[in-house]
């Protein structure tokens, strides 16, 4: 009790101190200010779990109406993040809060009608607000890698921080006291330390254009439209397979579901009307890009005209391609096109006034050089050329249009004429200076993409268990070797308790990002089921369940081999779901361990699985692969899949009479193998290696 009386008044300070750091910045309104919402919420949170310490009835209420608060004040925090550059509906932000009020008010009405169910409703209620919590903070971190302004990093920091808590805040009832108050407080941390470095920048953030913000905007709306289906659906699964839930409690969930569904409607409406009118606009882009093709293509030919006949621009041309030929960046473009502006007012003998401007689609004026009198009496003819840089971009480093404004003094006809190709010879010359500079920019982006799935690469390999685990009567280590940065494969052993450890090898199908996606989901459903249960065929009962929504809206599919050892009983509990045949090695049996078979994970909703024991009565070995080490490809086209399983049957031969460590040997073996062949899948292996009891029992002697 001391350590959780101790993190609710340090939520309740931190809260205070965020409510005293959103009074810095000016202009801004109280309850548009994330700050603010978030630091009253902190304070409601933290006093409403000290009021509970008290057992009087009526302090019971408000501690509840606190704690109903604290997810309030939190979900109006994340509308009010975003809603000045996403234009976050406020009828969303209502029936976001009905729901809320709806799940989270009837859970708390049933914990006061219901003190004997106080420790079960309180957990419920906890993951009903980090449930209802957490979708929208995932929403908006999906779409603020979308945005491309200067605060994009602080506020990704800021929702990370504001994920983190949310997730211990659901946690609360479930961890033990001290550790809740070290996660606690380093959360909280975070948290503080993110509105301050927010603050402090806010200055920097940049507004985006228009085009950039409508399709920021649909991105936003269509996750937001993915995350009320998960809602919806979570909503239902919970009040379906979860048990002891009160009637009541239901009633609020029905209400809150049926509120969020009318929001899900009007969101898909809504998201409609957006993409109506993105299509239409694509259409009218389409379409005016072909006309000034074709417009391009005429003037094009009126040049080659003009070079043929007027041998007097040549010195023009000379210029013009020498300053096409320089080195440019962003950092001297203006420089180079003040150049060119020059070298073509003074080479043009009847020029008396030229503007060159890069603009956007709506004719905003993102640089401007400008030469001569536009009111100059001379003037006797008006040339005016655009051409369009990139039609998907519209931003001052790629603008939408290069435009020249030209007068001259020219009175001929045929003077006119030839004028028109050398205004747009300019124009395109200034378009290829600034795509030269794009192309250069997105090479940079291409490099910086590569450093980050390394990176991804680095941060799967460390969730893979590095390390042999080695107990009394066995040892267990795991291989893996991707074929691309990051591989859909996932091998690990988990200690459930003193007893029982838990092994598995999962292969998600597919490779690359998407199934290494998948992968790291398996690693966080399987911790959060061994929490229940040890059985492999309840393991991988619920993790079907859990994870086959997902799986099958993504047509993907899971094969996994979960092995239990029973360290008391020294013997192994099997279920396989679609996965190859481990192969056992002994001094009596070498080859496949028969073993009972299953639908893979997130083909059938309701596959069974069998569960195997095996008793370990001798000296032996188990290894479990993944289906990359029998598909591999190898130079002689006379060897067949089965074969490999052979050769790994005959190192138990040489692991008995050879001094080097089995598991070594065997990894040793497998990496030779791989270079031998050609990788096409993700490879994993888990090798168990084990003792009789009687040895162990005669070595203890």
């Amino acid at each position: 009790m001391i350590w959780e009386a101790l993190l609710y008044t340090l939520g309740t300070g931190a809260g205070a101190y965020m409510v005293c750091l959103s009074r810095r910045p000016a202009g801004v309104k109280r309850w548009d200010d994330a700050a603010f919402l978030q630091g009253w919420g902190l304070i409601a949170w933290g006093a409403g779990h000290l009021l509970a310490f008290i057992p009087a009835a009526w302090v019971r209420m408000i501690s509840l109406s606190l704690c109903l608060c604290f997810s309030l004040l939190f979900l109006l925090a994340l509308h009010a993040l975003f809603a000045p550059f996403l234009c976050h509906e406020r009828w969303k932000t209502v029936l976001d809060a009905m729901t809320l009020c709806a799940m989270l008010g009837t859970s708390a009405v049933c914990l006061l009608l219901m003190p004997d169910m106080a420790r079960h409703l309180a957990a419920q209620m906890a993951l009903q607000s980090g449930f209802l919590l957490l979708l929208p903070t995932v929403s908006l971190a999906l779409a603020n890698r979308r945005m491309a302004d200067a605060a994009r990093e602080e506020r990704q920091r800021l929702l990370a921080a504001t994920l983190l808590f949310t997730a211990l805040a659901a946690a609360v009832p479930f961890l033990p006291p001290a550790l809740l108050f070290g996660a606690g407080a380093a959360s909280l941390g975070f948290l503080c330390r993110s509105h301050q470095r927010r603050e402090r920048g806010r200055e920097r953030s940049l507004a985006s254009d228009d085009c950039t913000h409508s399709y920021e905007r649909l991105t936003f709306s269509l996750h937001d439209t993915a995350m009320v289906a998960v809602l919806l659906a979570g909503t239902v699964v919970a009040a379906v397979t979860v048990a002891g839930i009160p009637r009541l409690s239901l009633i609020g969930m029905g209400l809150g579901a049926l509120v969020a569904l009318a929001r899900l409607a009007l969101t898909i409406r809504a998201n409609r009307i957006l993409m109506g009118r993105a299509f239409w606009h694509v259409g009218s882009l389409e379409r005016k890009f072909a006309e000034q093709l074709e417009q391009i293509r005429r003037k094009n030919a009126q040049m080659a005209q003009l070079l043929q006949l007027k041998q007097r621009y040549e010195q023009l041309l000379i210029v013009s391609n020498e300053q096409s030929m320089r080195e440019v960046s962003y950092e001297n473009l203006q420089q180079v096109i003040e150049e060119l502006v020059d070298a073509w007012y003074v080479k043009m003998g009847t020029l008396l006034y030229l503007r060159l401007s890069l603009e956007s689609a709506d004719g905003v004026v993102y640089y401007e050089s400008v030469r001569g009198n536009p009111d100059h009496p001379h003037i006797r003819h008006t040339v005016a050329e655009q051409i369009v840089v990139d039609e998907q971009r519209d931003s001052p480093l790629a603008p939408r249009y290069v435009v020249v404004l030209a007068k001259t003094a020219a009175e001929e006809a045929d003077e006119r004429e030839m004028e028109h190709p050398f205004f747009q010879l300019l124009a395109v010359n200034v378009r290829g200076l600034v795509l030269r500079c794009l192309h250069e920019n997105q090479s940079l982006e291409l490099r910086l993409m590569e450093q980050e799935m390394e990176l991804a690469r680095r941060i799967q390999l460390l969730l893979i268990p590095e390390e042999r685990m080695v107990l009394p009567r066995l040892q267990a280590k795991a291989v893996y070797l991707p074929v691309a940065y990051v591989g859909g494969d996932y091998v690990d052993y988990v200690r459930i308790d003193q007893r029982y450890t838990c092994f598995v090898v999962a292969d998600a199908s597919g490779h690359g990002l998407p199934a290494s996606l998948m992968a790291n989901g398996i690693r966080s459903a399987l911790r959060a089921v061994i929490q229940t249960c040890w059985e492999p065929d309840l393991i991988l009962d619920r993790l079907n369940k859990l994870l086959y929504a997902d799986l099958s809206k993504t047509r993907s599919f899971i094969t996994m081999l979960i092995a239990v050892y029973d360290a008391v009983a020294h013997k192994l509990f099997l279920s396989r779901a679609g996965h190859p045949q481990p192969v056992y090695l002994s001094a009596s049996r070498v080859g496949l361990l028969p073993c009972a078979g299953g639908l893979g994970l997130g083909l059938s909703p309701d596959s069974r699985y069998v569960r195997e024991e095996m008793p370990i009565a001798e000296d032996g070995m188990l290894l479990v692969y993944t289906d990359g080490l029998p598909d591999l490809k190898q130079h002689d086209s006379s060897r067949y899949p089965d074969k490999w399983r052979r050769e790994l049957s005959a190192l138990w031969d040489e692991c008995r009479t050879s001094p080097e460590d089995r598991i070594a040997l065997v990894e040793k073996r497998v990496w030779e193998l791989t270079r031998a062949g050609q990788q096409t899948d993700d490879i994993s292996l888990l090798i168990l290696q084990f003792q009789s009891a009687a040895k162990k029992e005669g070595e203890g002697a």
